[in-house]
């Protein structure tokens, strides 16, 4: 089953399991519960499990057809308060689910291995506002790659050097491969990708749009390079790259208007401000695992003539880190410990 090409379950792919118990392969088939969930029995222990056993999916009432909804509704920026009715559960059922999805999806994300051939020729970076607890106020800041739509990471702290610093530390990987680094006029970023991205004297080019200053005349905001290049410079390599025309932010900024709209929490009230920010940063994490390796974009995916999709194709496998869209029910029933 497939909505907006998201692969919710494909059922064919569901193969006789290895017991749980003694790992024996000797296993078959022993009817179904009432919620027609399969169960097995190994013939080697004689221990009888279902199909759900070890999997996020294991000792639910609700069907996996309807976990799978609950999850996607969550990731698409559906309210969490509308759900309970639409399932006949309440409200913790609901955050139970959820938090070990988010859960889930933290565990799979380990057995995906970037590889390291893998290096993104322009990355944008940028932060998003985030508040919780009344005035209690957070960024998360982005690294981009909009050649292939990918999140390449983030942190959640102040908008302040040292949090950012923290996010130049995980791209540091790409020191002296970078082409192309675009960023707005925070002034934290010229020394950070000379530290982090360069090497020596042979820093990135640099292209930056400040956004303070607004030109009337050309109906723009005031752009420039760093290190002594020139903006005409970094525009034929944006050119070049099929990125856009001239120096802008534009796409990240797009992808943060997106997460405003899309991923719950991000305004939240509440007393315990340690444990909602826990669960940002896992909402966070889960929702771009969720954009770079399940949804397609619909950029990247082939299109037929009516301008439907055909063959979608994930940030992750237009990067080439993966070969398939991973399925949203694939990673929930992962079982790490099986491999």
């Amino acid at each position: 089953m497939q909505k907006n090409g998201i692969i919710f379950k494909d059922k064919d792919a569901v193969e006789i399991p290895i017991c749980h118990f003694c790992n024996s392969r000797d296993v078959i088939k022993f009817g179904k519960q009432k919620n027609k969930v399969q169960r097995y029995q190994c013939n080697t222990c004689h221990k009888i499990f279902n199909e759900r056993y070890g999997t996020l999916f294991y000792k639910k009432h609700l069907s996996d057809d309807q976990i799978l909804q609950i999850v996607y509704l969550f990731l698409t920026g559906y309210s969490i308060g509308k759900m309970p009715p639409m399932f006949d559960v309440t409200d913790y059922t609901i955050r139970k689910i959820l938090k070990e999805a988010l859960l889930q999806f933290q565990k799979f994300k380990r057995y995906v291995m970037i590889p390291y051939d893998y290096v993104p020729s322009v990355i944008e970076i940028d932060e998003i506002y985030v508040k919780l607890q009344g005035k209690k106020e957070f960024y998360g800041w982005l690294a981009y790659d909009p050649k292939n739509k990918y999140i390449i990471d983030f942190v959640i702290g102040k908008r302040d050097d040292e949090t950012l610093e923290e996010l130049f530390m995980k791209l540091k990987r790409y020191r002296g491969k970078v082409r192309l680094v675009l960023v707005d006029g925070y002034l934290g970023y010229e020394k950070f990708i000379s530290s982090y991205l360069g090497i020596k004297s042979n820093r990135p080019l640099t292209g930056v749009i400040n956004k303070g200053r607004f030109n009337k005349k050309t109906g723009r905001f005031h752009t420039y390079a760093l290190f002594g290049r020139s903006g005409n410079a970094v525009d034929r390599v944006i050119q070049e790259l099929g990125i856009g025309k001239t120096i802008t932010t534009a796409l990240i900024e797009n992808l943060n208007s997106y997460l405003r709209d899309n991923v719950l929490y991000m305004k939240r009230r509440s007393k315990g401000l340690s444990r909602v920010f826990d669960w940002m940063v896992d909402i966070f994490a889960g929702y771009f695992f969720y954009h770079n390796f399940v949804k397609p974009h619909w950029s990247l995916s082939k299109r037929s003539s009516k301008n439907w999709l055909e063959t979608g194709v994930t940030p992750g496998m237009a990067c080439g880190i993966t070969f398939t869209q991973f399925s949203l029910y694939g990673i929930l029933s992962f079982l790490p410990t099986l491999d």
